[in-house]
């Protein structure tokens, strides 16, 4: 077995005194390696971003759902996002409560949305016809909409989820009759949802 290691990961001691050698003899493989040092000063750096008071990161669980990384997360001070009733799962295993979760809701099911409701989740709404569903099962409820804002960026065309006719999302023409149907419906608008896509590695498409 080769000895997979780089002067990178030695520079950062990723492997915290140890090799791949010797973590696959004593683990077996097929072996995932994280490096919880690592983890935690993302966390640390995402959540200094901004002093603003109110600012809070979400981990977006659909990217590891590990309940060892996930507790590691919520110990550094996040909150979570859940997209299906098993995400969910997995988010309470790694102690979250229902206030640390944010339900993102494409394309779900009623079983799925009473799930969250049943829970205690809040919920962020994809589309007008999610929105009048979600009337219907929790009147006066809280809620997100997440909208589409017209820009994508990504590392692939096929992870761009921002751009004009893309599936996800509200249009930006339809703000003002989507927070005048929420307002019909008797919700108390909690926050508005965005992704503009996947993988981005400059700053310029967020800021626009």
């Amino acid at each position: 077995m080769a000895d997979i290691r780089s002067e990178y990961t030695d520079s950062i001691n990723f492997f915290a005194g140890h090799s791949p050698r010797s973590l696959a003899a004593k683990y077996g493989t097929p072996l995932y390696v994280y490096s919880e040092a690592i983890l935690r000063q993302r966390c640390r750096e995402v959540m200094s971003m901004c002093s603003v008071p109110g600012f809070g990161a979400d981990y977006s669980v659909k990217a590891n759902t590990n309940p060892a990384i996930l507790s590691i997360v919520r110990e550094e001070g996040l909150m979570v996002d859940a997209m299906s009733p098993g995400e969910l799962y997995m988010d309470k295993i790694a102690g979250f409560t229902s206030k640390d979760i944010v339900y993102i809701s494409n394309n779900i099911s009623p079983d799925e949305m009473h799930n969250a409701i049943d829970n205690g989740l809040l919920v962020s709404v994809d589309s007008l016809s999610q929105l009048d569903m979600y009337g219907r099962f929790n009147p006066g409820g809280d809620v997100m909409i997440r909208f589409n804002p017209g820009v994508g960026a990504g590392h692939s065309a096929k992870v761009i989820t921002g751009s004009k006719g893309a599936k996800f999302g509200i249009p930006l023409d339809e703000v003002i009759n989507t927070y005048a149907r929420a307002k019909d419906l008797g919700f108390n608008i909690k926050g508005i949802h965005a992704h503009i896509g996947s993988g981005g590695q400059v700053v310029e498409p967020f800021m626009d």
